[in-house]
């Protein structure tokens, strides 16, 4: 346990997943004091689970995809500039999973400015029929980065509390968590317990499998098809998982088919390839969280109560600017990746320091006050 939780901290970042170790290392490198909080310890949730694959989004126009297109390439530079010995850099096959997908694909591969090229006859000949037909881009350069290693790289020093958090108090000009507090606190707890009254924030949990294998099938390049196969940074270690595939709560009192589990992830997988010899070394689960929308998640929050006492008619529809809601004293959330957790969070984590160091503004079209008059009318 840290020997100064007596002092304030500049930041206390509660959630210790990839957006908040993220934002505790390039607050750190920016001269704050920062302590992180989480109850199980560092990416031990949805975060430790992930692929961690840094890959473009495959999508039609829009903000999400110049959002992740931009944070796509601040990610690649980040994670390979400072934690190279924990960042895989390979070629990204992304195949269609259904004629749908195919044709965001095409559009995509029309369009892009990252650069690909042929598959190469070796990773053709690995391919199943229906892989090897379905619509595809093969990027020359794609990066998967251990999880659980670069997270606790990321806050190496960085005084770490296992706590659970069940209150908040502000007094004083600081919120206090048991005998830490804090001038900002900044909130990255992912699909569990929100922790103030914020039941406006759209977010709903998607519940993540990943197994480590060992295969005789050499597996050189990063494949995203109907699950994700990857050679890792553990030489030797191939990784199969899937965020959308596997639906699943925590909260609903049922236990985890891991077994069942391992067996979809598997027999997707087989759709793309065929794994020879197969040892499952192990299993990593977890829960990660997208927004309602799908944008991410990044801004002060709205004291919903002070906000309908002051501004009533939100309820009955009337539009007001979000300029005039009443906020949580220096309170941040950072949340709502989906299954681009570890794409995003650099690229995220940068526009918080920017915003707490420097004053920049906050993207506005990420703010969570973006759920507040919808819910706000429900209300009514």
């Amino acid at each position: 346990m840290p020997t100064s939780k007596t002092l304030p901290y500049d930041i206390i970042i509660i959630g210790a997943g990839i957006n908040g170790c993220c934002s505790a290392y390039m607050l750190t490198q920016a001269g704050l004091s920062v302590a992180l909080i989480d109850q199980n310890g560092i990416a031990s949730g949805g975060s430790g689970a992930a692929g961690a694959f840094i890959s473009p989004k495959i999508s039609k126009a829009g903000e999400l995809k110049e959002i992740i297109g931009e944070a796509h390439a601040e990610a690649l530079k980040f994670y390979t500039t400072h934690f190279p010995e924990f960042t895989l850099v390979k070629p990204l096959l992304h195949i269609a999973n259904s004629p749908k997908e195919g044709e965001k694909v095409d559009a995509f591969k029309y369009e892009t400015h990252l650069k690909h090229s042929t598959i190469p006859h070796a990773i053709q000949a690995l391919l199943s029929e229906d892989a090897l037909h379905s619509a595809s881009i093969y990027f020359d350069i794609g990066a998967v980065v251990d999880a659980q290693g670069v997270c606790k790289a990321m806050v190496k020093g960085i005084d770490f509390y296992p706590l659970k958090v069940e209150e908040l108090i502000h007094r004083e000009g600081l919120w206090h968590i048991g005998e830490v507090s804090t001038k900002h606190l900044i909130l990255s707890i992912g699909a569990y317990p929100k922790l103030l009254p914020i039941d406006y924030v759209g977010l709903h949990g998607i519940w993540g499998h990943r197994i480590d294998i060992e295969t005789s099938t050499h597996i050189p390049c990063i494949l995203h098809h109907h699950v994700s196969i990857s050679p890792t940074t553990k030489g030797g270690v191939v990784a199969i998982g899937a965020t959308h595939d596997v639906h699943y709560s925590p909260f609903s009192g049922e236990l985890y088919d891991v077994e069942k589990g391992r067996g979809q992830l598997l027999e997707k997988a087989s759709k793309t390839l065929k794994l020879n010899n197969i040892n499952i070394l192990n299993d990593y689960i977890g829960l990660r969280s997208g927004s309602n929308d799908y944008l991410p998640i990044l801004g002060n929050l709205v004291d919903a109560d002070a906000t309908l006492t002051k501004c009533p008619n939100i309820r009955h529809g009337e539009r007001v600017d979000p300029s005039t809601y009443i906020y949580y004293p220096n309170v941040t959330m950072i949340n709502g990746s989906g299954g681009y957790g570890f794409v995003l969070a650099p690229y995220l984590a940068k526009c918080l320091s920017d915003f707490l160091v420097e004053g920049k503004a906050l993207n506005p079209a990420l703010s969570p006050a973006r759920f507040f008059p919808r819910w706000a009318k429900r209300q009514s």
